[in-house]
């Protein structure tokens, strides 16, 4: 950027040159209105300054001229302008000269700060890829605006109806909708906002950027009760589009970065790192509300409590390493012969549990001797590995309380260690439970 600075104290032109030249500033100084004006007379289109820093001495005799040109030259160079005392007349005499921006001298710090966020702001949008779906029936606005935005790196996808905009959206990925408000069909855009807003997935988050050839206020506020993130009028001024555009995606962005940080810290929050397994955690978590459907529709729960034998002689004779890989192979096993919906979790050094949706215990003892034997004959970390495995069922004796289930469970496998391990053992009282159910039925 090529800044000019027109200030006649040395001192501070040597603060502002230091500042604009550490933000990769090419910088001029001048201390008179009359040297201002010949160097802008003197510049060509490619030399030209994009902006121009002044005191408020550019109001006196000598900077009246170079006021002048800068009102009525075609560029535009936007001025800043630094005073140390503010007043009513300096203040007219800046909005009619066309400056909006003034900063003081007097805070050296704010001053810094307020340069270094203009010139860092003054920026050519440039948004790295980006799939942007756009809706308008106008064909002559609909090329002029899908230019501007394919200018930007973007790419587009049009329809001139909202149906169609809407099965596209529905298959596919999209960083921003443009839409125009009124379109031919039976759905125009605040239909289509709507119904987007109204899905049941990520994508009804997506930002929505809204074309009106009305600047209506009432229509306005429908929109953003509706759900837009943005409103720009039509025909759209490409600088004003490319500046929305390039917020609404940048914050998308951010905020699927987020949510991609939240994910992976629920990820690790729930799960085993060693195993991939659900943890203790996520178990404590589930179980209940596991629990909570069971009973509200009636459909059987049980659970399956595993524990390696004789696990730390295998730390002690081969080591933790080899003691990890056994842990990490069985849990694997174990979720991979597993139904969708089961939860499989670690909740021990080497014990693990599974909770089973939708089966009794008849069928919970026939799975739970499956992965017994699939253990053995697997040898996980290349070892002869056996498991003591205890199951229950969720019983009315355990009054809805996943710790009464697990408990039955725990004294199951309890059993199944006592009486020579590398066996199932199923809690009596959910067997008995079985036994009366099946006489019941009959």
């Amino acid at each position: 950027m090529k800044v000019l600075i027109l200030e006649n104290g040395r001192l501070f032109q040597k603060i502002l040159q230091d500042l604009l030249i550490e933000l990769d500033c090419t910088v001029s100084c001048v201390r008179t209105g009359e040297e201002g004006l010949d160097l802008l007379i003197n510049t060509t289109e490619e030399t030209k300054y994009d902006l121009i820093i002044a005191s408020q001495h550019i109001f006196d005799k000598s900077g009246a001229k170079f006021i002048e040109h800068c009102k009525h030259s075609e560029r535009n160079t936007p001025i800043i302008l630094l005073t140390s005392e503010p007043n009513d007349t300096l203040l007219k005499n800046a909005r009619a000269a066309g400056i909006k921006d003034i900063f003081p001298k007097t805070n050296i710090t704010y001053l810094k700060s307020s340069i270094r966020y203009y010139v860092q702001g003054e920026t050519t949008f440039e948004i790295q890829g980006g799939r942007i779906l756009y809706i308008e029936d106008s064909a002559s606005v609909a090329h002029i605006v899908t230019k501007y935005l394919k200018k930007l790196n973007l790419e587009v996808t049009h329809f001139a109806r909202a149906e169609e905009a809407f099965h596209a959206f529905t298959d596919n990925d999209y960083d921003l909708v443009i839409t125009d408000v009124m379109l031919e069909g039976t759905m125009d855009g605040l239909s289509l906002v709507r119904m987007i807003r109204a899905q049941n997935t990520h994508a009804a988050k997506i930002p929505i950027l809204a074309m009106t050839g009305h600047d209506d206020s009432q229509l306005r506020i429908d929109l953003l009760h509706a759900g837009i993130n943005d409103y720009v009028t039509k025909p759209p001024i490409e600088e004003e589009l490319a500046a929305r555009v390039n917020n609404l995606i940048t914050n998308k962005r951010l905020a699927d970065q987020v949510r991609q940080q939240q994910r992976s810290l629920f990820n690790i929050a729930m799960t085993d790192q060693l195993t991939t397994c659900h943890n203790r955690h996520s178990l404590s978590d589930y179980a209940p509300k596991y629990i909570k459907d069971a009973v509200r529709y009636d459909y059987p729960l049980s659970i399956l409590i595993l524990d390696l034998d004789f696990f730390k002689r295998i730390n002690d004779e081969f080591g933790h390493t080899t003691g990890d890989i056994v842990l990490e192979e069985t849990g694997k096993l174990l979720m991979a012969t597993c139904r969708q919906g089961d939860i499989v979790s670690r909740i021990g050094g080497e014990e693990f549990l599974i909770l089973l949706p939708h089966c009794t215990i008849t069928d919970a003892m026939h799975k739970a001797e499956n992965i017994r034997s699939m253990i053995e004959l697997s040898e996980p970390g290349g070892l002869k590995i056996t498991a003591s495995i205890g199951t229950a069922s969720l019983i009315k004796e355990h009054d809805e309380e996943f710790d009464n289930l697990y408990k039955a469970a725990d004294s199951a496998v309890y059993c199944s260690k006592e009486n020579g391990r590398n066996r199932v053992t199923a809690d009596p009282h959910s067997l008995d439970a079985a036994e009366l159910d099946q006489a019941s039925n009959q």
